[in-house]
């Protein structure tokens, strides 16, 4: 729950969250090493080596790039999916005014799914969930389609442009369905806590040193975790991928 409210954040409020965590972390780390009543317990784990660090860095880094991956992955595939929706929308409108088709059958049916999609499904995708509205449109324009009395081939045409914008809104819906994964997230931000834990264990002798090397440790993690986390839901805002190339389209089809 904590992590869903973080990420439902901006980019610059996840960032100071994370920084007021980090620094928090940091702080107890110091007061625990030096002024605590149990400053003089902990200092008997001098002698901790500094390459140890590198063991829990290592895996920070590696799992971030992985997840970054995922992420990039992810919006890329969120904008080719509504790029393959318009493009079959556009060429159900370049054919539908051709063979004898009714003026207004397939323009109407798609008019009612670019509206549902755009008005109801876009926000309904932020909760990783279909529209039940655009899924009857999406029916009702395959019907209109298929019922279309036209020469076989032209037919054949539209119904297979209608089953390749299925399978882009199939792709939207998987992609809007799959993230985020609170998981990987909770695991890079305990490896993050973990890592300053480690370089407080080999700055036993001084505080100040400590505390340097906590911060720039943390500033290096807040970057690149709060940039990646502000595009981990590709259809949710507040860096949502937009539905315009879709509404664009609503030009064509002029309300009657």
């Amino acid at each position: 729950m904590l992590l869903k409210f973080w990420m439902s954040q901006t980019t610059l409020v996840m960032a100071l969250m994370l920084t007021g965590a980090m620094a928090a972390v940091a702080l107890f780390l110091c007061w625990l090493s030096f002024a605590s009543r149990f400053a003089a317990y902990v200092q008997n784990w001098k002698g901790v080596v500094p390459p140890f660090v590198a063991v829990p860095a290592t895996l920070f880094g590696l799992l971030m790039t992985f997840l970054s991956q995922d992420v990039w992955d992810a919006n890329r595939s969120a904008y080719r999916a509504i790029a393959m929706e318009r493009e079959q929308l556009a060429t159900l409108a370049a054919l539908s005014g051709n063979h004898g088709l009714d003026p207004d059958d397939i323009p109407r049916a798609v008019r009612d799914y670019v509206e549902t999609a755009v008005g109801l499904e876009w926000k309904t995708m932020e909760d990783g969930k279909e529209s039940p509205e655009t899924e009857a449109a999406l029916n009702r324009l395959t019907r209109a389609v298929a019922s279309a009395r036209i020469e076989p081939a032209f037919q054949r045409a539209l119904v297979d442009t209608v089953m390749r914008l299925r399978s882009a809104r199939e792709q939207r819906l998987a992609i809007a369905g799959a993230f985020p994964d609170d998981r990987k997230w909770a695991a890079v931000i305990i490896i993050a806590f973990i890592t300053q834990i480690a370089l407080a264990i080999v700055h036993l002798d001084r505080p100040r040193p400590q505390l340097l090397a906590q911060t720039i440790f943390a500033l290096a993690a807040i970057v690149p975790i709060s940039l990646v986390a502000s595009v981990d839901e590709p259809y949710s805002p507040p860096n949502a991928v937009s539905s315009e190339p879709l509404a664009q389209l609503l030009e064509r089809y002029p309300q009657k």
